[in-house]
C-alpha cells in the first residue's frame, strides 16, 4: 500500500512540475513598451491601474492577474490596446464578452461621428490565447495582434 501511495504521489509531482513549465510569465507592461516602440501610436494614453480599467471596461480589478492598456487621448479617435491576463477561464470568458461590448460601441461611436473609421473598427476583433484577452483598434491592428500572440505564447 505504501508503494503504491509513494507512485501516485511521485507521478502527480512530475505532472505539476511538466505543468509549471508549460506556464510562460509575461511582463505585459513590457509588451505594449515594445508595440508602442515598433508602431507609430501617436495620442494614446495609458490605463495606469484596474480602477481605470474598470471605468472603460467595466472589468472587475478581481478578475484580472496583470494588463497593460492604452486608449485614445481624443475621443474623435478609435485607436486602443488593451491586454489583460485573467486569473482564470470563469473571468476570461467575462473579460472576452465586455470586450467585446467595448468594441461593439467603439463601433458605434465611428457610425455616429467618423464614417471615415467605421472600416477600421469592423476589422478589429477581440482575441483569446489561455487566460490572456486582448483587443487591438487601430490601422496596424493584424501586425500587433501577432506581436501580441508571439510574446503570449
Amino acid at each position: 500500500m505504501k508503494r503504491i501511495l509513494t507512485v501516485i504521489t511521485a507521478a502527480v509531482l512530475v505532472m505539476a512540475l511538466l505543468a509549471a513549465c508549460g506556464a510562460k510569465n509575461v511582463d505585459l507592461g513590457a509588451v505594449l513598451d515594445n508595440i508602442n516602440n515598433t508602431y507609430s501610436l501617436s495620442g494614446m494614453k495609458a490605463v495606469e491601474d484596474t480602477d481605470n480599467l474598470n471605468r472603460y471596461y467595466q472589468i472587475d480589478p478581481a478578475s484580472v492577474k496583470q494588463f497593460a492598456a492604452e486608449i485614445a487621448s481624443s475621443a474623435k479617435d478609435y485607436n486602443e490596446i488593451v491586454i489583460i491576463e485573467a486569473t482564470d477561464s470563469k473571468a476570461t470568458d467575462s473579460i472576452k464578452a465586455l470586450l467585446d461590448a467595448r468594441l461593439r460601441s467603439q463601433l458605434s461611436n465611428a457610425k455616429s461621428y467618423d464614417a471615415g473609421q467605421v472600416s477600421m473598427v469592423e476589422a478589429c476583433e477581440v482575441k483569446v490565447s489561455g487566460n490572456f484577452v486582448y483587443l487591438v483598434i487601430g490601422e496596424d491592428h493584424e501586425a500587433i495582434n501577432a506581436e501580441i500572440e508571439k510574446a503570449i505564447k
